[in-house]
């Protein structure tokens, strides 16, 4: 009996084992994406912003005129309201705009599929930014 209920157990083991086998390709489907990597241009906080960001294609663009501000909630970031009251988040706010108070002109587009645990305004992805 022991070594029956001992077989039984080993065999459940080894089928477990073979079901649990993936050998399907969808990790090869799977896109690979870079991440918006922003390195510091070395300029001080008060030097005009650099106007170099990296090219975006346009598509679903729209325009924001506002302020960058910082907000000191969940570990502190920077935002943008814009004058007509709307907030956004902006995934890739270049280094050399992160200055509290400053007006800007944004074409961004929204990032409906990204997800924040800022929970400040709609997520947006930079693809131009100018000082006012």
């Amino acid at each position: 009996m022991k070594k029956t209920f001992t077989t039984l157990v080993i065999l459940s083991c080894v089928a477990a084992l073979i079901g649990c086998k993936d050998d399907s390709d969808a990790t090869k489907d799977m896109q690979k994406t870079e991440p918006n990597v922003y390195e510091s241009n070395g300029s001080e906080p008060n030097d005009s912003p650099s106007l170099e960001i990296p090219t975006i294609p346009p598509g679903d663009t729209f325009e924001i005129q506002g302020t960058v501000v910082y907000k000191n909630i969940e570990g502190g970031f920077f935002a943008i309201e814009s004058d007509d009251g709307s907030k956004y988040d902006p995934i890739n706010l270049p280094e050399s705009f992160r200055r509290d108070g400053l007006k800007v002109k944004v074409s961004a587009r929204f990032k409906k599929e990204a997800m924040s645990f800022h929970m400040y305004g709609a997520i947006i992805e930079v693809v131009n930014i100018a000082v006012q």
